[in-house]
């Protein structure tokens, strides 16, 4: 059996010395830049996302090739994002939250968050039995329909929350502006889809599934940043073969990006490339780097 991998691809989530509400999990700046350290020190290369799946002669990359990516834009990340770029010389692919652009709008998996930090449990329960009678927070995610899940979360937000959204959007501005975007581009970051709204892509219809991806794409043109055809799905969770397939048709994809990363993943034939979470916490980052894809491996 051909276990090779060519080449792994790891995200991160917030890079950060103090994590914003919004996202209050990470790894810290001297640990992340630690890991960068080690990987160089074991012989790894960073690439461009574009370099890998681009060129023409795909067999040339080795076995320590890795790509960096980061998902939903998060402005905490844009220091370390910045010394990547101008003085590492790495170049990430940075995956965009279409409504979050320039702080537009929450995605509604940031607003749960929020909504658990500012409430109570008794009280954010009596509030989403009005709407999904048998659900609680514990099991909000799994019940309510990705059709009805922003217009849910908003009613929450709006009955039990002691501010707006658009008050913590103006005095936080969680997501990286049109000015940071800018200046992350012209240093050579790439940027990648990452959907319109933050849905599970396991629970979507082909014409949702389609929507989410061509207004992300679309939002990003509009503001005028250049869009790789790479997406990345939320949650590492993606739809039906036969609906990626016709996705990929649709919408030109190069490529797709999950988290269910084993060996003997990211063959150059693949369209659907998996990635290894390094922000996590389930296990020490560098072990999780080599000891996960073999466990996931051993469990299949």
């Amino acid at each position: 059996m051909k276990i090779t991998t060519y080449p792994k691809v790891l995200y991160y989530h917030i890079v950060a010395d103090s994590f914003p509400e919004i996202y209050p999990k990470g790894i810290t700046v001297a640990r992340f830049f630690d890991q960068i350290k080690k990987l160089k020190e074991w012989g790894y290369h960073f690439r461009p996302l574009s370099e890998t799946l681009n060129h023409p002669q795909r067999n040339r990359f080795a076995r320590k090739d890795i790509v960096l990516t980061f998902d939903d834009g998060f402005a905490a990340n844009y220091p370390s994002l910045m010394y990547l770029l101008t003085e590492l010389k790495i170049k990430p692919t940075l995956f965009l939250i279409g409504k979050c652009i320039d702080n537009r709008e929450l995605a509604w998996n940031h607003k749960l968050i929020l909504i658990k930090q500012y409430c109570s449990t008794e009280k954010i329960n009596k509030a989403i039995k009005k709407y999904l009678p048998n659900a609680t927070i514990t099991t909000f995610f799994s019940s309510v329909t990705m059709a009805d899940k922003d217009n849910i979360t908003d009613l929450l937000w709006q009955e039990i929350m002691p501010f707006s959204e658009k008050e913590f959007l103006e005095k936080n501005k969680p997501f990286l502006s049109l000015s940071q975007l800018n200046s992350l581009v012209n240093a050579g970051i790439e940027l990648g889809i990452h959907s319109w709204s933050h849905p599970d892509f396991g629970r979507l219809t082909f014409s949702e599934a389609f929507t989410e991806i061509d207004k992300c794409y679309s939002a990003m043109k509009e503001s005028g940043l250049p869009c790789q055809n790479y997406f990345a799905y939320p949650y590492g969770r993606p739809a039906s073969k036969e609906m990626e397939t016709k996705l990929k048709e649709n919408l030109d994809l190069a490529a797709t990006f999950g988290i269910r990363y084993k060996l003997g993943d990211n063959q150059f034939s693949e369209t659907r490339w998996q990635r290894i979470k390094m922000d996590g916490s389930k296990m020490e980052n560098t072990m999780q780097f080599l000891i996960a894809p073999c466990l996931r491996l051993l469990k299949k």
